[in-house]
């Protein structure tokens, strides 16, 4: 087996105070006969995973939400208009892939040692950390462009060791994405499905299959962030898309393999979206405006509409908002001062014990249908795009139902029990956007518009996997300019902040954490180096067509 290492903590990197990490030996003066002198792999897994899905606050988890206009600020508005703020890294890497990498090292060589393998066999603990560990960089690369993740002869991590080393050097993009990828198949391929999952699992409970499945839908969504870079049906992003997808463990395809992250059965832990003040914010106008098929005279944002006015509302609004009618206005976006407007639902999403999703069997279909669209493969991009709608309908009414079995009067989340909210399964809805698909008045950009368009909704309420989908297509279709002269591009046409604070550009990247400059000078001045621009916002890296 190929031994990946990932990074290892270095809290003291980002820490201000460099001469706090000096190492100094007390000898056994502190040592506790009595506490576990080994690393539990069941604990560092479990908070490894619980620390990410537990991030919160503007930086960890609105941003982006507010970048794909999904949501607005109402009163304090520096996000929504772009300001230019560096944001912290340090939670992804000091509390998440420190853990991570602990599993890492005390598992992959640990096959039959029955002290490890009382939290699962090595083997499959080892796979997860690895794969988990992608997800959190991929996050990672997504957000900010180059970043510290290996060193120059290769090794996952040896650059950053301890507190030994404060200045991790920062990799390139493209060496990021492709080690990410390699490594998450290995992971992949070392899994044993019959034997024991890891016990500190608390995505899957240690179902591996449902794993492995996990790991081949994240090298499709890996694979076409690339589709700028490597677009032809023979290339790269290709090759690796069909390797996953006809590999014999198959991808997340039905709603019991999906990855949730269950908040009220996991003990301390509470959805992130209620760390901050719900009446901040709200659902945004363009957002409602585009699931209720407003025409274009009267939208706030450039989708795919029947020119008549005359189609069907998407129901998907009644149950990610909190008016269940689906006919309430959203808030106005990127002006000062913000405004009011209806909001995510409170009783299923913003709630502390509401589930978010994390890989779906619907954008797992969408990004197949995508794949097929471009000639990637030789699926039937009409079937797929049916199956990605009426999968996200189903995931959405299971998931986000608000209303009690036993009371429909009382809203309260119940994934297991299905009430009809939507009053469809998404199969009409899905026919009407084929057609759209195949009518250049209503969708000019074919099915690459509306396929985006569907992703931009099945991905709700996660806004940096949409967030890094619309950088991606953002260049497809230019919409023409706003009042203000800012350009309207990609699909959905988002129209950019009135009162953009950076020049009317919705960001490109978060601005690398304030420590970086001073503390790792070298590393951060050859990180921006790589970018296309200034450490600033508008700035693009490597998979971004702008760059």
């Amino acid at each position: 087996m190929k031994r990946y290492s990932i990074l290892t903590a270095f809290i003291c990197i980002l820490a201000v105070s460099i001469t706090s990490c000096d190492s100094v030996d007390f000898g056994d003066i502190n040592e506790d006969d009595d506490a576990p002198q080994e690393a539990n792999p069941e604990a560092l897994m479990a908070n490894a995973m619980n620390q990410y899905f537990g991030l919160a606050g503007r930086s960890y988890q609105l941003n982006p939400t507010l970048y794909v206009q999904y949501q607005t600020q109402d009163t304090y508005t520096t996000e929504m208009r772009y300001g230019q703020n560096p944001y912290p890294w340090t939670a992804y890497y000091s509390g998440v892939l420190s853990n991570l990498d602990q599993v890492y090292g005390t598992t992959a060589d640990a096959a039959g040692d029955p002290d490890v393998e009382a939290f699962g066999k090595a083997e499959n603990q080892a796979a997860v950390a690895n794969i988990f560990s992608a997800v959190v960089f991929k996050r990672i690369t997504d957000t900010w462009g180059p970043a510290p993740y290996k060193s120059a002869d290769g090794e996952i991590g040896e650059a950053l060791n301890a507190e030994n080393n404060k200045a991790p050097a920062y990799t390139d993009q493209e060496t990021i994405y492709k080690n990410m990828i390699s490594r998450v198949q290995s992971a992949r391929d070392n899994i044993i499905p019959g034997a024991a999952g890891p016990t500190g699992d608390v995505l899957y409970g240690g179902d591996m299959e449902n794993w492995q499945k996990f790991a081949n839908s994240l090298i499709l969504q890996m694979s076409l962030q690339l589709s700028e870079k490597y677009p032809s049906a023979s290339g790269y992003a290709a090759t690796q898309f069909n390797e996953a997808l006809n590999h014999s463990a198959g991808v997340i395809d039905e709603l019991s393999e999906e990855a949730w992250y269950n908040y009220e059965n996991s003990p301390g832990q509470i959805n992130p979206f209620t760390e901050s003040r719900g009446a901040d914010y709200h659902l945004s106008e363009g957002f409602t405006d585009a699931l209720q098929a407003k025409t274009p005279q009267d939208s706030a944002i450039v989708y795919s509409f029947n020119g008549d006015g005359l189609k069907s509302m998407d129901e998907r609004i009644k149950i990610l908002s909190d008016d269940t009618s689906g006919t309430g206005v959203g808030g106005p976006y990127g002006t000062p001062g913000g405004g009011d407007g209806i909001n995510i639902n409170n009783q299923t999403i913003w709630t502390a014990e509401g589930d978010l999703p994390y890989m779906t069997a619907a954008y797992t279909y969408l990004n197949r249908a995508e794949a097929a669209n471009m000639g990637w493969t030789s699926e039937n991009v009409d079937q797929m795009l049916r199956e990605g709608i009426m999968m996200s309908y189903a995931t959405f009414d299971g998931r986000y139902d608000p209303y009690n079995e036993n009371d429909a009067s009382v809203q309260t989340p119940n994934p297991d029990f299905d009430s009809g909210a939507l009053q469809a399964d998404g199969s009409n809805f899905a026919t009407d956007r084929i057609a759209d698909a195949n009518d250049p008045n209503v969708a000019p950009g074919g099915y690459e518009q509306v396929i985006a368009e569907e992703k931009w909704v099945a991905l709700f309420p996660n806004g940096f996997d949409a967030w890094a989908e619309w950088r991606r297509t953002s260049e497809k279709m230019s919409w023409g300019t706003s009042g203000e002269g800012y350009d309207i591009k990609g699909y959905p046409g988002l129209v950019p902040a009135p009162s953009a604070t950076n020049g009317g550009i919705i960001p490109r990247r978060y601005i690398y954490p304030s420590t970086e400059a001073g503390v790792n000078t070298e590393s951060y001045d050859n990180g921006v180096d790589l970018l296309s621009g200034d450490d600033d916002n508008t700035a693009s890296f490597w998979w971004d067509p702008l760059y």
